[in-house]
């Protein structure tokens, strides 16, 4: 028995035979999200949650990372504005399409991590060659230790 609840709350699941439900993520589609299984509990919950806003944080950083980086290398045209914010919105349309925990589309755990690595480790590159390499060394950095972070505290299923 499926039962929904308002607002933000998670769905709960009720298996026949046993007295409790488990509390799962769901997908854009009101399916159970495989990949990220029952809601944590407790100091795990917590750490989880921290990465999941770095990782948040993180994609607004690549979003200007992305918007800097086209608008510096497009010269001094008029249309370096236009041409950053279509790179945004590209990038923005892959993340959102193959990388979001709400994605509709969601690729196998190896392709998505290529698919960020090629996006931060670019950014980052861009960035360094752009004559800024702590910022670009410290996007990558921070986007490897997010993504260790959410491998230890991913939820058994």
């Amino acid at each position: 028995m499926v039962s929904a609840h308002h607002g933000a709350r998670p769905y709960r699941y009720f298996y026949a035979g046993q007295g409790r439900g488990t509390v799962a993520s769901m997908t854009a589609t009101g399916q159970p999200d495989p990949d990220l299984g029952p809601v944590q509990e407790g100091p795990a919950a917590i750490v989880r949650g921290v990465a999941l806003l770095a990782r948040f944080l993180l994609e607004l950083a690549l979003y200007v990372t992305v918007a800097y980086v086209v608008y510096t290398v497009s010269g001094r045209g008029s249309l370096r504005g236009i041409a950053a914010g279509a790179a945004v919105v590209a990038v923005g349309a892959v993340w959102s399409v193959w990388l979001s925990r709400r994605a509709t589309h969601r690729p196998a755990e190896p392709v998505r991590l290529l698919l960020e690595v090629l996006l931060f480790a670019g950014c980052g590159a861009a960035l360094w060659g752009l004559g800024h390499p702590v910022l670009g060394a410290a996007l990558v950095a921070a986007w490897v230790a997010d993504r260790v972070v959410l491998a230890s505290v991913r939820p058994v299923t």
